[in-house]
């Protein structure tokens, strides 16, 4: 089978591939038709039970949504920004609860621990930079930076290129 017509399922606390089920297939017969993706998913299974975003809601960090599907299950789709994607159905509803905790909530986890890791290297960056500049507009907005600090450190790159010039040229007219 290839991946146009399997899913992963989760079933008894193991994952296999099986057959797609029908309104899998409209969904990605929505998908091929030009529909976004999550308007063909919301248009064949109706709401979300779950939607969670970690980070930006434009390019998250971490994304997690549930559907409903017929017959009592869940259908889940993990992101991880544009890097990778699965989609899980979980059938039955007595495995929903084992596989929320061992595996959604240690995915959404990591994801938040990332992100607050990079917000708080960013919330420090901006920090140092106004402790050793004051107020201003030097502080990069992304990283927390210090424009400053990037435009010094290019000066010295600049000079120690340009010593290093001066060295291989005198170099080299003394060994000619």
């Amino acid at each position: 089978m290839d991946d146009d017509t399997t899913i992963t399922m989760f079933h008894a606390g193991r994952f296999s591939k099986e057959a797609a089920p029908p309104w899998l297939l409209a969904i990605r017969e929505g998908r091929c038709k030009g529909m976004d993706w999550n308007k063909a998913t919301f248009a064949v299974l109706g709401c979300t039970t779950a939607h969670v975003t970690i980070g930006h809601e434009v390019f998250p960090i971490g994304e997690m949504r549930a559907y409903p599907t017929p017959g009592g299950g869940q259908y889940v789709e993990l992101g991880e920004g544009e890097t990778s994607f699965a989609e899980i159905w979980v059938a039955e509803a007595a495995d929903w609860l084992p596989f929320n905790s061992a595996y959604i909530e240690p995915f959404l986890l990591t994801r938040a621990t990332l992100h607050q890791a990079d917000r708080t290297e960013r919330l420090g960056n901006a920090l140092i930079a106004y402790a050793r500049h004051g107020d201003g507009r030097h502080v990069d907005r992304d990283t927390g930076e210090s424009r400053i600090d990037h435009r010094e450190d290019w000066e010295r790159e600049k000079r120690e290129r340009a010593g290093q010039r001066t060295l291989i040229a005198a170099h080299g007219s003394q060994n000619a």
